[in-house]
This record gives structure tokens, sequence and C-alpha cells, in this order.
């Protein structure tokens, strides 16, 4: 009997293992999809905050189009949260100064200026 369990146990654990394959994808990509909405509403607060209307951020109204499905493959690097940082805290340093175009300014650029960057510093008049 004791043999018996343990080969259920053994199947259980691999059905349990195919499940969870299942759900992480739609779970992580609903993790991006809350990240990218608070992502867009820190860019719009920073915007504000230096009494500029966000909407005149023309590379904001893309987070505004529905989402397309997350592709079937995605590598990630170990911790992706620290590579982001640096690269906006360098992203902050090249734009010293120079506040980006909202014509044309990247989301990025406006994350890393007004959030960030000299921007997040400015208060308005």
């Amino acid at each position: 009997m004791p043999h018996r369990l343990r080969a259920l146990e053994r199947r259980l654990a691999r059905l349990a293992g195919i499940v969870r394959g299942w759900s992480e994808p739609a779970e992580e990509h609903q993790e991006l999809l809350d990240a990218r909405q608070l992502f867009v509403g820190l860019i719009r607060d920073g915007l504000r905050r230096a009494g500029i209307d966000p909407a005149e951020a023309a590379s904001l109204r893309w987070f505004d189009k529905p989402e397309p499905p997350p592709p079937p493959v995605r590598l990630r690097p170990a911790d992706p949260r620290v590579a982001f940082l640096a690269d906006m805290q360098r992203l902050a340093e090249r734009m010293r100064g120079r506040p980006p175009s909202l014509a044309h300014a990247s989301p990025m650029q406006l994350f890393a200026y007004y959030c960030i960057g000299e921007g997040a510093r400015e208060a308005p008049a």
C-alpha cells in the first residue's frame, strides 16, 4: 500500500506541475499589465507635478491601446529591476538640463526625467 501511495503522490506532483505551467504565464502576464499601468501612472503623475498636461505626451497614447497577448517565450535577466533602474539613472543623467520633447519623447525618457531625474525635483510655477 505505501508503494501505491508514493506512486500516486508522484503522479499528482507531476499533474500539479503541469497545471502550474498553465496558470503561471497568465499570472505573469497580468502582473506585467498591472506594472505597466503603475508605470504609466507614475509618468503621468510626474508630468502633472511638473505642471504639464500628460495628454500632451504623444508616446503615452500607446498605453491606452489594448494589450497584445504575451509572446510564448520570454527570456529575462536574473533581476530585471536592477538593470532597469540603472538604465533609467543613466538616461536621467544624459538628459540633465534638457527636458524631453513631449511630442517625441519615449515613455522611458518621460519616466527618467520626470520621475527620477531633474523633472521630479521641479515644482510648478
